[in-house]
């Protein structure tokens, strides 16, 4: 015979987290605008030579709203996702609601240096290794624009790279590779998240490539640093997300692009 839930039990079934939604949705708005004075200066030279299709502000608005609703899509999925995928998000759970997965010990700082001594490691290799033999490569453009443009661009690495590629990407390659390997625990296993985190990193890595396309030809030597480069921090900021919850990658994306885009580029003026 079946059994009616009782009230209590109904009420304890997870319900879906809005409040993170609603949130991760208006950063990821936060994240396009900040973006927007960085793009604009590092596009100067193409938007002055090309047409554009519509007035400037009237395109910058489409985009804005077209960004807002395909993020709409990849965190409604994500964060139905994650949970299935072993993925936490400590912070904005007790922020919320209160409960969640505990904190793990230094949970700000350790990202945070993490993304710093990466991007650190990677400026030396570039630098020392890349750009002397790849000597287009913008990074003049970037050291001539304003900090702060610099620095708002972060917020969109941070936010809304980390919304698609580790609240979204990874969490369904995760489920998907549990479900294959029809893995019943509420973690998922070290060989399953490392084959989709290096999967994620790659795709995260190519899709850098668009982007660079408009500046220097896509030679075999500048193909590789853009995949050593975004590949390397994508690994990083997915070994966090796993272990730490997605605010950790968050916050190690931010301070990574930090040195990067903000301090990295104040080198070549030398």
């Amino acid at each position: 015979m079946e059994t009616i839930p009782s009230h209590r039990a109904l009420s304890e079934r997870p319900r879906y987290p809005w409040k993170i939604f609603w949130l991760l949705l208006l950063a990821s708005a936060v994240g396009v605008a900040g973006l927007l004075p960085y793009l604009l200066a590092l596009f100067q030279k193409v938007l002055s030579t090309h047409a554009l299709p519509m007035p400037l502000p009237v395109l910058i608005t489409v985009q804005v709203m077209q960004n807002v609703i395909l993020f709409a899509g990849f965190i409604s999925l994500g964060l139905l996702l994650a949970p299935k995928a072993g993925i936490e998000m400590p912070f904005l759970r007790r922020w919320f609601y209160g409960r969640g997965a505990p904190l793990p010990k230094n949970s700000t700082r350790t990202p945070l240096l993490a993304g710093v001594a990466v991007a650190a490691i990677l400026l030396l290799i570039f630098y020392a290794f890349f750009l002397p033999r790849i000597p287009e490569w913008p990074i003049a453009v970037e050291a001539a624009m304003p900090i702060w443009k610099r620095f708002l661009a972060c917020f969109y690495g941070a936010i809304n790279e980390e919304i698609v590629a580790r609240l979204f990407a990874l969490s369904l390659l995760i489920w998907l590779l549990r479900k294959v390997a029809r893995q019943q625990s509420p973690q998922a296993s070290a060989v399953i998240f490392w084959i989709a985190n290096l999967f994620v990193a790659g795709l995260f890595a190519v899709g850098h490539v668009p982007a660079a396309k408009v500046f220097l030809p896509l030679t075999p030597l500048v193909i590789v640093a853009l995949l050593m480069i975004n590949g390397t921090a994508s690994l990083l900021f997915g070994y966090l997300c796993w272990k730490r919850g997605l605010e950790a990658a968050m916050l190690a994306h931010f301070s990574a692009d930090f040195t990067l885009h903000v301090i990295g580029p104040m080198f070549s003026r030398g």
